[in-house]
């Protein structure tokens, strides 16, 4: 194979949202560092947010602070969780969504010129081009280099220190060797790691692109990397499968969840991620399956906002 060899101040792996704002946000405080971003597809559509989102998740809506969020990711996630960790994202949530609004994502606003919630800590957005937006804005700097179609398959240590890693282009026949003075992950999850339970024409599509397959996570462990926070696993379970995040209609709509029987029976398990995951797999378990999310009773104009078209 070919080999090419390129070197940078920081050397980024993964091109998804978290690579490409690793990307801006670094571009922004030292200028004067050079910065290459390397992703397996293309940064325009690559990651978790490839196709887009209706709603920005963790907003911390007006009357609501910081720890208040904390507060409701202790309760969702049955009191596993980092404190420190959540809170100190919590209080750049906010920041994050105006820079991504002057970017040029569109947040919507009500009649007020407020910005038009979804629950208690959503925003409803036009996120359809979300990943075109930040790769727009990663090719702003001039001391960002993208490289697209690389696939980074191991770091390169000196040292017992990470100083840079080798991969292949996924099109031709090159092997690269970078090398770098420090290096961020940003390879997403391990979404891909198993075969989703979806039939037929279904089974690629997922919440998660199936290109996350953990690699990032591989690469650690043969670096010899100690791999922690791995306490809580996120089980993507989807009441009638609609082969996307059931937020949308559960809770943008208030859809019930009802087992085969039309009961609702989220109430008997409890409303948290967990308790509603294991309600569904319960319900299915004990003869009441398969679960659904009731949508009689749905108005037109909230079926309208859940279809409209791209």
């Amino acid at each position: 194979m070919k080999r090419e060899f390129l070197s940078a101040d920081l050397l980024i792996i993964g091109g998804g949202t978290a690579g490409c704002y690793a990307a801006i946000t670094a571009a922004r405080r030292r200028p004067e560092r050079s910065i290459l971003l390397v992703e397996k597809a293309d940064i325009r559509r690559s990651g978790c947010l490839a196709a887009g989102v209706n709603a920005l998740n963790a907003y911390i809506t007006e009357g609501r602070t910081p720890q208040d969020y904390v507060e409701f990711v202790r309760r969702d996630a049955e009191g596993v969780i980092r404190d420190d960790l959540v809170l100190s994202m919590a209080e750049r949530f906010n920041e994050c969504a105006a820079d991504l609004e002057r970017m040029g994502l569109v947040i919507l606003k009500d009649a007020a010129g407020k910005y038009a919630t979804r629950g208690k800590w959503n925003l409803k957005i036009n996120g359809e081009n979300i990943k075109p937006i930040l790769a727009a804005e990663v090719r702003r700097y001039s001391n960002v280099i993208v490289l697209n179609h690389v696939n980074v398959t191991d770091y390169l240590l000196l040292g017992g220190r990470v100083r840079g890693a080798t991969g292949f282009s996924v099109r031709e026949e090159t092997a690269y060797s970078f090398a770098a003075r420090a290096v961020i992950c940003a390879t997403g999850g391990a979404a891909g790691l198993y075969r989703p339970n979806n039939p037929g024409f279904s089974r690629h599509k997922m919440w998660y692109p199936p290109f996350n397959t953990g690699a990032g996570y591989a690469m650690g462990i043969r670096a010899g990397a100690e791999m922690t926070g791995f306490e809580m696993r996120f089980v993507a379970l989807r009441c009638k499968d609609t082969i996307a995040p059931t937020g949308t209609i559960a809770l943008g709509v208030g859809a019930e969840q009802v087992n085969a029987f039309g009961e609702p029976y989220a109430l008997r398990y409890g409303l948290s991620t967990s308790g509603r995951a294991y309600g569904t797999t319960q319900e299915a378990r004990e003869g009441r399956g398969p679960c659904y999310l009731q949508t009689v009773g749905v108005t037109p104009e909230q079926e309208t906002d859940l279809i409209r078209p791209i």
